[in-house]
């Protein structure tokens, strides 16, 4: 027996709930269940129940067994001083709260083994999508819903970190978009050494300086420019960098904080430096480029991404280490990059100015944009659900990230809809 199984029993109703006798055998009835919680407290906030001939307002606990409750430790939290039921599977021991027995509900000799079976097994899939037999079966209607609501969750949970770090550090506007977007062009595999990179630069006068200055910065705060080398290039960054470390009291990083394994060499942190020196430069860091509209916007920070770096970084992807074909930065990597960085600044700028037109432009720029490709989209397109933008890839991936793979599938509508159907 598990936990996530008698929640599920008890969110959904699975119970006779009008029918239950506590462990001394008096008769209880479940008025209503409470709201389900995930997080840390109880498991059901704002249950009511008849019991004694009174009404009770107040939490729903629910442990495997009784004794769980001492185990957790909840004696010593006064968070669950106000819980009024304890459910359990099996009752071991008796519970008090403030001294009094806590009524206690034991549903072994209600449990349907073959449901409970059938529900272990899909709760220990090792998928990634448990549900994607059955997404066939669900509205689609449904899908859309969960999909809308774990985009919203998204952008609320990544505009809450912009606006941390805007409180924290006392940052001005432009200098949050300079750390948001330093952090995407380190994707998934360098994105702590790039927000380091940005913590180590001071951006005003970063902005300030021309674009060989910007190279040698970045590349000497990245670490890469502390070991004597024979190449030319690397030399002339060296010696621009230790003239922009003493001027602006700068301090290298670790070199070897940077990954290489498990980039295509056009992704290398060396490209991405590169890349991003260059765009810092070409960007104009006023306000007005926000009143633009999404679509005039996105094509802008586009151009503005894919420009070429110096030449020597066109037909090189690390220092002395010459490509097979000149490249530069592609349309996806560029799509990516304002997916996780410009997206979120508009949707946390239209927080904090209260304005909405920043977060509509947010929601165009999305629904411009053609879907991320990437394992979890792939996965999705596999059961059936095709995303048919930005918009709604992002929806999905935040629900294989929050929901999916946390196996959070009581919190998930279509989740609910699957097991409540079985």
């Amino acid at each position: 027996m598990n936990e996530n199984y008698l929640h599920f029993l008890w969110k959904n109703k699975r119970l006779p709930l009008a029918n239950l006798y506590t462990v001394e055998g008096r008769k209880v009835e479940i008025l209503h269940v409470g709201i389900h919680n995930p997080d840390s407290g109880p498991d059901f906030f704002n249950g009511k129940i008849f019991l004694d001939e009174i009404t009770h307002s107040g939490n729903i606990e629910m442990h495997v067994k009784s004794s769980d409750w001492n185990l957790h430790r909840h004696q010593f939290d006064p968070a669950y001083s106000n819980v009024i039921l304890h459910v359990v599977y099996e009752h071991d021991a008796l519970i008090f709260v403030e001294g009094i027995p806590l009524p206690t509900v034991e549903l072994k000799q209600l449990i349907d083994w073959g449901h409970f079976n059938w529900f272990n097994k899909y709760y220990k899939g090792a998928k990634p999508l448990l549900c994607d037999s059955f997404l066939t079966e669900v509205p689609e209607v449904t899908i859309l819903n969960q999909v809308e609501r774990a985009f919203f969750q998204r952008m609320e949970r990544k505009a809450a970190e912009l606006e941390e770090l805007y409180q924290s550090r006392k940052m001005s506007f432009r200098e949050v978009l300079f750390h948001t977007l330093s952090k995407a062009f380190g994707m998934k595999v360098n994105q702590l050494p790039f927000q380091e990179l940005a913590v180590g630069i001071p951006f005003e006068k970063f902005i300030r300086v021309n674009q060989k200055q910007k190279l040698a910065i970045a590349f000497g705060v990245g670490g890469f420019l502390e070991e004597t080398c024979e190449i030319d290039y690397h030399r002339e960054l060296k010696k621009e960098w230790d003239y922009q470390r003493y001027r602006l009291k700068l301090n290298p990083g670790n070199a070897y904080s940077w990954k290489f394994k498990g980039c295509r060499p056009c992704g290398f942190p060396t490209q991405r430096l590169a890349q991003f020196a260059t765009f810092v430069h070409e960007m104009n860091w006023d306000s007005d480029s926000w009143y633009l509209p999404a679509k005039e916007l996105l094509t802008i920070m586009q151009e503005k991404l894919m420009k070429p770096a110096d030449a020597y970084w066109t037909d090189h992807f690390d220092f002395g280490k010459e490509k097979k074909a000149v490249s530069n930065m592609s349309i996806a990597t560029a799509n990516t990059i304002i997916v996780n960085s410009v997206v979120p600044f508009l949707w946390w700028l239209s927080g904090r100015l209260s304005d909405d037109s920043y977060r509509s432009k947010a929601f165009e720029i999305l629904e411009l944009l053609p879907p991320e490709k990437n394992e979890k989209i792939s996965s999705w397109k596999n059961a059936g659900i095709k995303p048919a933008n930005s918009l709604e890839s992002q929806g999905l991936i935040e629900l294989t990230n929050e929901f999916c793979l946390k196996k959070k599938c009581l919190e998930c509508v279509i989740g609910n809809t699957i097991l409540k159907g079985i």
